[in-house]
């Protein structure tokens, strides 16, 4: 019985990515319809539960019917060619009009026509970078990493790191407990042609005198969301990972600042807005370190 074959790009294999490892727990796989709309309308799941990224898998009418043959898709890494993981299908979808222009937004090749797939993942081959994968995590792996630390502050680099938010996480830990942990979660293109220039000058920053121990964790972006969505997913994997404390790093915005902050019981974190000293200018945000924005 012939298989569908899902050739993804370099986004798509990001955000599966992040799904196989752990961060978007609770996530297993791709959303069902009824998720779908949910997210894209209040970023929660049908159940109730906060989350603000559309994971989806979107299928052409032709890809669609091969996959409903054996109900059965095997994703596979555009770069390398390589198998990475399968879906098993637990249905097939379009989303109802009145939503279409809310997927649209995000990604602007979503149609009314466009079929999607949902049902768990389970992998089958690492997926492989060229380098520094000693600092790429899955989350029981981290979190192994972490015990013993009651205080665990996340904070962003995109992937340059803002001294005023690592300042603003040192003076967190100093005031919670001493011998807590620093998490510095990484955002890098690899593709970008001064990346290891980048994470070196990355490895020389990150230092606090109040961290027992500085964990620096590279994670793959996610493409297309707005600012205030990309904050809540920051958080939410942050959370995931095993911080306690979340830095509001001081190049977002007023406005998703006050949009996080009204979830904050739900999240879990002791969300930590990020602060601007006298006569230290602001930095113009090139993007986010999780999130590259449209």
């Amino acid at each position: 019985m012939s298989i569908l074959h899902k050739i993804l790009n370099t986004s798509e294999i990001s955000t599966l990515e992040l799904l196989l490892n752990g961060a978007f727990e609770p996530l297993r796989g791709y959303l069902n319809q009824a998720d779908h709309v949910s997210v894209l309308q209040r970023s929660r799941l049908a159940s109730g539960h906060l989350w603000p990224l559309p994971l989806v898998l979107p299928l052409t009418a032709t890809e669609k019917r091969e996959a409903q043959l054996s109900g059965r898709i095997v994703l596979v890494d555009a770069a390398e060619r390589r198998a990475v993981a399968e879906v098993t299908v637990d249905s097939f979808y379009r989303l109802p009009n009145d939503v279409v222009e809310l997927a649209e937004a995000i990604d602007p090749t979503r149609t009314a026509d466009t079929w999607y797939a949902s049902g768990t993942v389970q992998p089958l081959q690492k997926i492989l970078h060229p380098a520094f994968n000693s600092i790429r995590f899955n989350v029981p792996t981290l979190r192994q990493h972490l015990q013993g630390w009651k205080s665990i502050v996340a904070v962003q680099a995109a992937p340059e790191l803002d001294p005023a938010d690592l300042e603003q996480a040192c003076e967190w830990l100093t005031a919670t407990e001493v011998g807590g942990g620093l998490l510095v979660q990484v955002g890098a293109d690899e593709t970008a042609p001064d990346f290891h220039e980048q994470m070196r000058k990355l490895r020389s920053q990150a230092k606090c005198n109040a961290a027992r121990q500085v964990k620096l964790s590279l994670l793959p972006c996610v493409k297309g969301l707005g600012e205030s969505r990309c904050l809540l997913l920051q958080a939410l994997v942050s959370r995931n990972y095993g911080a306690t404390g979340f830095v509001i790093g001081r190049s977002i915005s007023r406005e998703a600042r006050r949009w996080l902050q009204q979830y904050r019981d739900e999240i879990g974190l002791e969300l930590i807005s990020g602060f601007l000293k006298r006569n230290r200018p602001t930095k113009p945000a090139v993007r986010h370190p999780l999130c590259e924005v449209a």
